[in-house]
């Protein structure tokens, strides 16, 4: 499957939040309350998994926040006296912050679309910077880290939440088939090893953890896909999987 153009690629994410039925902003449907009320499950799971590294964290951003959600979850239950500034390269995805923060009864302090490379806030910002399922829709990777390591302040973290994963071995398998499956939006797959790589040339430390355990139910393949690799965790490196990546501008410690 042939990849898109940057330009093409950005706008299908811009427009998406548009003209999605379920997800667009002139009204909150039942069923965008329910798909993410299910992910909001897993992201908790994420967030208690990784509570030493969040803990105490009072400037955090995020980025690919789509319409917020994920923030005023963890501002909710975790972070409550943090100031969250949101992004997401569309503004009609932000515009419906305003139903999530309704239904968690908390404010995000800041919201504005921007693409991940290019964030008009100044340096050293931000000690949490973190996305749920999103790094990966990111063509930019590099350029996306580097404007992180930018705001990011010292002793400062990235977390990069439930990722697709694969070796170089798979990647492009693993790649048709998640845009083959029924999707809005094209994806990418994460290749661990060449974003070491990338963190390495930006002097970030990295961390990736793979994790295959799975609260959500998204077929009956998919989850005996997880369990196998549960089983026989060796091969999550080479097969493909799920992984939160860990990065920082210094010793990272969990």
């Amino acid at each position: 499957m042939k990849k898109l153009d940057l330009e093409k690629k950005e706008n299908i994410e811009i427009n998406f939040w548009r003209d999605s039925p379920e997800e667009g902003p002139s009204k909150f449907t039942k069923a965008n309350f329910l798909n993410k009320t299910q992910e909001a499950s897993h992201l908790d799971y994420k967030l208690q998994k990784y509570k030493s590294i969040i803990n105490n964290k009072t400037d955090v951003l995020e980025i690919g926040a789509g319409q917020g959600w994920a923030s005023c979850f963890t501002k909710k239950y975790y972070l409550p006296f943090a100031k969250f500034t949101v992004t997401d390269i569309s503004s009609y995805a932000v515009d419906s912050i305003k139903y999530w923060e309704d239904i968690y009864k908390v404010k995000i302090d800041q919201s504005l679309a921007c693409k991940s490379y290019e964030i008009p806030i100044a340096d050293a910002s931000f000690d949490l910077i973190f996305c749920y399922a999103a790094f990966h829709h990111f063509v930019k990777h590099k350029e996306t880290l580097a404007e992180l390591k930018r705001l990011l302040k010292p002793n400062g973290h990235i977390i990069f939440l439930y990722e697709p994963t694969s070796s170089s071995l798979f990647y492009k398998l693993y790649y048709k088939y998640v845009n083959w499956a029924p999707h809005s939006t094209p994806e990418d797959v994460i290749v661990p090893k060449r974003v070491k790589k990338m963190c390495k040339d930006l002097n970030l430390y990295y961390v990736n953890k793979y994790d295959s355990h799975q609260t959500i139910n998204r077929s009956l393949v998919t989850t005996l896909y997880f369990k196998f690799l549960k089983t026989f965790s060796f091969l999550k490196t080479i097969l493909p999987s799920s992984s939160d990546l860990l990065i920082s501008n210094s010793k990272i410690e969990i």
